[in-house]
C-alpha cells in the first residue's frame, strides 16, 4: 500500500511532467481539470495483479515513464540503424520527444480512470480473526465510459486532449503487445518493427510490472 503523502508525491509529480508538456494543440488546463475531478491519483492499476491499492495507477504510470526514459537513452546510445539477419538495415530507435516519452507513457492506462470501484470483503487473517480487506472489480457498464478495448479506449482518451502522432497513437494501442485477451489481433512483428516507440513502451510497460511494481509488492 502507498501512503498518503506517498499518493500526494506521485500527484504532484505527475502534474508537473504533464504541465511541461509544450505540443501544441494540446488542452493541458482541460485534461488536468478533468484529471482532478477523476480518481485517477487514487485509483488502482489493476483489480488483483499489480499495483491494485489506492494510489496504484498514478503510480505505475510513472514507473513506466521512468523505464520509457531509461530504454530510450540506453538504445539512443547506439547506432541508429542495425542490419537484421537478411542483412537489411532497419531502425531501431529515433531520438523520440519529451513529449513523446511523457505522452505515451504517462497516458497508455488512462483509460482506467474512473474504471474501477472499491469495496471490502470478510476474510480471516492468519491468527483466525475475521477482518475486511479492500478490494477492486470493475464497475458496471452503466457506471463507466465505454468506447473499445483496454489499449483503444486509452487511445482515444488521450487524444481528446493532446493531438498525437501516428507513432504515438500506435504505442498506446499496442502496448500490451498483443497478450491480454481484448488485445487487437495484429502483426505485432510488423506494428514493432515499423514503430519502436511502440516495442519500447511495451518492455516498460512489462518491467514496470513484472520487476518493479513486483518489488514494491513486498514493501506496501
Amino acid at each position: 500500500m502507498l501512503t498518503e503523502k506517498e499518493i500526494e508525491t506521485n500527484k504532484i509529480k505527475f502534474i508537473e511532467l504533464i504541465s511541461t508538456i509544450k505540443r501544441d494543440g494540446a488542452d493541458i488546463d482541460g485534461f488536468l481539470k478533468w484529471l482532478n475531478k477523476s480518481d485517477f491519483f487514487i485509483a488502482p492499476a489493476s483489480t488483483k495483479y499489480h499495483c491494485n491499492y489506492p494510489g496504484g495507477l498514478c503510480e505505475h504510470s510513472l514507473n513506466v515513464y521512468n523505464n520509457l526514459i531509461t530504454l530510450v537513452e540506453q538504445f539512443a546510445s547506439h547506432s541508429e540503424y542495425i542490419e537484421n539477419e537478411k542483412g537489411t538495415a532497419i531502425n531501431i530507435v529515433t531520438n523520440y520527444s519529451d513529449d513523446a516519452i511523457k505522452l505515451v507513457s504517462l497516458l497508455h492506462d488512462i483509460s482506467k480512470t474512473n474504471f474501477y470501484e472499491h469495496y471490502y470483503r470478510n476474510t480471516k487473517d492468519d491468527n483466525g480473526n475475521w477482518v475486511q480487506v479492500l478490494e477492486y472489480k470493475i464497475k458496471d457498464d452503466a457506471n463507466r465510459f465505454i468506447y473499445g478495448n483496454h489499449e483503444q479506449t486509452s487511445e482515444y482518451m488521450a487524444s481528446t486532449f493532446f493531438p498525437l502522432t501516428v507513432e504515438e497513437r500506435s504505442a498506446i494501442l499496442h502496448h500490451h503487445g498483443g497478450r491480454s485477451w481484448d488485445s487487437a489481433q495484429d502483426d505485432m512483428s510488423s506494428v514493432f518493427n515499423r514503430y519502436s516507440l511502440a516495442l519500447l513502451l511495451h518492455m516498460a510497460d512489462m518491467l514496470s510490472t513484472f520487476i518493479n511494481e513486483k518489488i514494491d509488492a513486498n514493501t506496501h
